[in-house]
């Protein structure tokens, strides 16, 4: 099957592999690109970390960042995010399914009361997790290290892409994703060519810009995570 990655890269590329390793054509059109904030990471003492996106991550591994409390225990949303951690050098790692309220739940029933962690995020967060933590008496310190930035294509490269989608997956990972790929699309007057494309959402809210377009099925991952996505692939 013929899939069209709108995620940014690294990650669109590495989809890419994946995708081909089991007989799928991928096709890549990042719409975002990662800018690192160059927030520094405090240096004071914590009871362990909180990932939410295998982007902080991988914006702490571009710095070269080294951990330095090997036994520092890392809670990560989803299993890329969570294998993520552990290359970085996190050896206790939890991992939770369903997104930030699925990890909040996690560290409740863990009972975590008075600890204080780390949060390595962005600006753009989908989730409130200190909110969520702070029932369960779990300090949360944010720090945005990353911004996630829209890239608008060149026109004649977005027509080329969308136009080998025909009838082709269409993969969107957020709803920041989906708002500008429907902008994309109307802005160029391509919608019409994706009648016979299947959208493929990591989660209702992704998808939620793009239902108006006709497509020829819309499907949400039953998990929010990628592997979820490619299992819907037919």
């Amino acid at each position: 099957m013929k899939v069209l990655i709108t995620r940014a890269e690294p990650a669109a590329t590495q989809t890419a592999d994946k995708l081909q390793q089991h007989g799928h054509e991928a096709i890549l059109l990042p719409l975002f690109e990662i800018k690192d904030l160059n927030e520094p990471i405090p240096n004071e003492a914590y009871d362990g970390i909180i990932f939410t996106s295998k982007n902080s991550v991988e914006t702490l591994q571009a710095r070269n960042w080294i951990l330095k409390n090997k036994s520092l225990p890392a809670f990560c949303v989803g299993e890329k995010t969570e294998i993520a951690a552990q290359m970085l050098g996190f050896t206790k790692t939890y991992t939770a399914k369903g997104g930030g309220l699925a990890l909040a739940k996690l560290m409740g029933d863990l009972n975590l009361s008075g600890s204080q962690f780390l949060y390595p995020s962005t600006p753009d967060k989908s989730f409130d997790i200190e909110s969520a933590l702070r029932p369960h008496g779990i300090n949360v310190d944010t720090v945005d290290i990353y911004q996630v930035n829209p890239i608008m294509p060149d026109k004649h490269q977005m027509k080329e892409a969308v136009t080998r989608a025909s009838s082709a997956y269409v993969f969107v990972y957020s709803s920041l994703s989906g708002q500008h790929f429907a902008r994309i699309l109307e802005t160029i007057n391509l919608t019409s060519v994706l009648k016979a494309c299947t959208l493929v959402g990591i989660s209702k809210q992704a998808v939620n810009s793009l239902e108006h377009i006709e497509w020829k099925e819309v499907l949400i991952a039953e998990e929010p995570d990628e592997s979820h996505m490619i299992a819907l692939l037919k």
